[in-house]
């Protein structure tokens, strides 16, 4: 089999459609039937079942992996749009093929070559270290969600992986022509010259007869439509509201600054120069300057800089990156230049210019916040009392202004659209929670009794008083907008007829810079634009209308703020590829990886559907939270 999937590989239809498949879905749906609802297996390939709790633990490291990636927690309506649960699978469904067929090929792995791929792998010891660390690999393995167990049988499937990729993949290589022509296509360089049509270059525009901007309106009537409108009446119990700071003794004050006093401490900061060197070399001779008398800021000019560019600010000691560079700032006297100090990232010479002492903060200075701050912790515990009371005043029938007037509470009363703007189309101000709150009050009935909103430590109780239905206003209504929202549209009609005649222009021979001069523009010239790189005065649309055809090829483009870009090639650069082109090697090995991956996702689908595969949707659909994991 390996044989014949090895020549397989050497066509080239295959090297280039094969390239685009991808190990992750293998196994999903290919040959699978449900399994029963019982059973704690969730998935087979041929004799290798995937259970349950294998599924849930990688799935928790990737949705864990990509959380971190993307800086937030990953929801599972978030996992699910990504296909997370489907590639997780597929993952665990390729690495049970994998033991499949290192069962029936009869490969295998040594505990003494797995032990070694172990102890020689980099990215399992600790940053800096040269050896293995037990105790780190340990704690990798429990930051990780895996044990020594679960990882062996891990890392033993990746080495028989490798086996069978290489030796079905293994030294592909790629076509010259197809690497030169790739090469070409995406170094392949323009120059563009280019005017813009702005809304001057059509002005004036008188203003539409009534029976244009009539019909004109009846075909963008949509555009004016009314919102919906509701009167919203809304009485907020937080903290904030009910907080009284001027209840707060002095004593209380004094006591709460003399239990936290730590917290109002300055620490001492300093401006920091820094001079970085290549070499220890260069820092050494540097140094031997100043102690012939050389200053530091003769130094900064022979570094070709300015003072500001070698200061890093005014730092306390735990906000310095590098812990080498903060012990030999923090121990220099002000404006002593230090000796060369190796740091992270090369070797340094400091200045300090600035020194900040520690200090703490007076009571005086404080007393204002911690007075807010006693106070709203205080409110927070009669928010949860006066809950009880407002609910039963409400109940007893009371309305929301009579509990507001009960409980010495503000009842905001507001008209807004969903969007919480009022009838004057401006925001609305002084709602609470604003966001929740309209929400909850666009899902509401006029007139019903509503739920109390939860919010930060408080609540918020909403009625809607009265609703206005949205409605398609009359011309009348709205005939400044209209004949203002006519004119842009008149504007952008004739801008476009414009560049048009000027595309036209251009095609029959007449030179742009003539164009350019009967419309009062200039010509401008973008150079050496490739389909990389681009151009910000073109902009993305601009670079694909500028390759979509030969030299002197013309196009007509929407550009910034309404306006219009008529462009012309000018001239066209095919760069031939250098040998040993960084460029080149990078392609060739990424054509190479994509059709190798192709080759080896086919080669174990094929394996998959000879084992046979089962899936059991249903207890997955289970797991995951969803009656449709496609």
């Amino acid at each position: 089999m390996l044989d014949s999937m090895r020549r397989g590989a050497n066509t080239l239809p295959a090297k280039i459609f094969l390239g685009l498949l991808t190990l992750s879905f293998i196994g999903w749906g290919v040959g699978s039937r449900l399994g029963a609802s019982h059973s704690d297996t969730l998935a087979t390939v041929g004799g290798t079942k995937i259970t349950l709790g294998e599924f849930q633990r990688a799935y928790q490291r990737q949705s864990q992996a990509l959380s971190r990636q993307i800086g937030q927690a990953l929801t599972p309506d978030m996992a699910r749009s990504i296909g997370l649960p489907q590639q997780t699978l597929g993952a665990l469904m390729a690495d049970a093929t994998v033991a499949d067929m290192a069962a029936a090929t009869g490969l295998g792995v040594s505990d003494e070559r797995l032990a070694r791929s172990i102890a020689d792998d980099p990215q399992l010891r600790a940053p800096g270290a040269a050896t293995f660390n037990r105790d780190y690999f340990a704690q990798l393995l429990n930051q990780n969600g895996l044990n020594e167990a679960m990882f062996i049988a891990q890392r033993r499937t990746e080495e028989l992986s490798r086996q069978m990729s290489s030796g079905l993949i293994g030294g592909l290589t790629v076509p010259k022509t197809m690497v030169a022509a790739i090469y070409r296509y995406q170094n392949e360089a323009r120059e563009i010259r280019y005017l813009t049509l702005a809304r001057a270059q059509v002005e004036p525009i008188d203003k539409p007869a009534d029976d244009v901007l009539a019909t004109w309106y009846n075909e963008h009537k949509g555009d004016f439509r009314a919102p919906e409108f509701r009167v919203v009446e809304a009485l907020a119990l937080t903290p904030d509201a009910v907080a009284d700071p001027s209840a707060v003794t002095d004593e209380e004050v004094s006591r709460e600054y003399d239990r936290t006093k730590d917290q109002y401490g300055a620490p001492e900061q300093r401006r920091i120069q820094q001079l970085f060197y290549t070499t220890p070399e260069e820092a050494a001779a540097a140094a031997a300057k100043l102690k012939s008398g050389a200053s530091f800021d003769q130094l900064i000019l022979d570094a070709g800089s300015k003072p500001e560019d070698v200061d890093l600010g005014l730092l306390a000691r735990d906000k310095v990156l590098d812990p080498a560079v903060a012990d030999a700032a923090f121990g220099l006297a002000l404006n002593a230049p230090s000796e060369p100090v190796k740091s992270s990232f090369g070797t340094v010479i400091l200045r300090v210019t600035e020194i900040q002492p520690a200090h703490t903060k007076t009571l005086a200075e404080v007393a204002p916040d911690i007075r807010k701050t006693i106070a709203a912790k205080a409110a927070e515990r009669s928010v949860l009392e006066m809950h009880d009371e407002v609910e039963d005043a409400l109940a007893g029938g009371a309305t929301l202004q009579e509990a507001a007037t009960r409980f010495r509470l503000k009842l905001v009363t507001a008209e807004v659209d969903s969007e919480g703007n009022g009838p004057d189309g401006q925001p609305v101000a002084g709602l609470p929670d604003q966001a929740d709150l309209l929400k909850a009050a666009f899902a509401a009935d006029e007139g019903g009794e509503n739920e109390p909103l939860s919010v930060n430590h408080g609540f918020v109780w909403y009625n809607i008083a009265k609703v206005t239905p949205g409605r398609e206003r009359t011309l009348d209504e709205v005939k400044d907008k209209a004949v203002v929202a006519w004119t842009d549209a008149e504007a952008q009609v004739r801008l476009t007829a414009k560049a048009d005649e000027m595309v036209k222009a251009l095609e029959g021979g007449t030179p742009i810079d003539s164009l350019a001069g009967t419309a009062s523009v200039e010509v401008e010239t973008a150079a050496n634009v490739t389909r990389q790189a681009g151009d910000a005065g073109l902009g993305a649309e601009g670079v694909n209308a500028a390759f979509a055809g030969p030299k002197g090829h013309v196009a007509a483009i929407h550009g910034p703020d309404g306006t219009r870009i008529v462009l012309q090639v000018a001239e066209v650069t095919n760069p031939p590829m250098p040998e040993g082109a960084g460029d080149a090697v990078d392609i060739a090995d990424k054509i190479a990886s994509a059709v190798g991956q192709g080759l080896y996702g086919q080669y174990l689908g094929a394996a998959q559907e000879e084992f046979g595969t089962t899936v059991n949707q249903s207890l997955l659909n289970a797991v995951i939270g969803s009656g449709n994991t496609n």
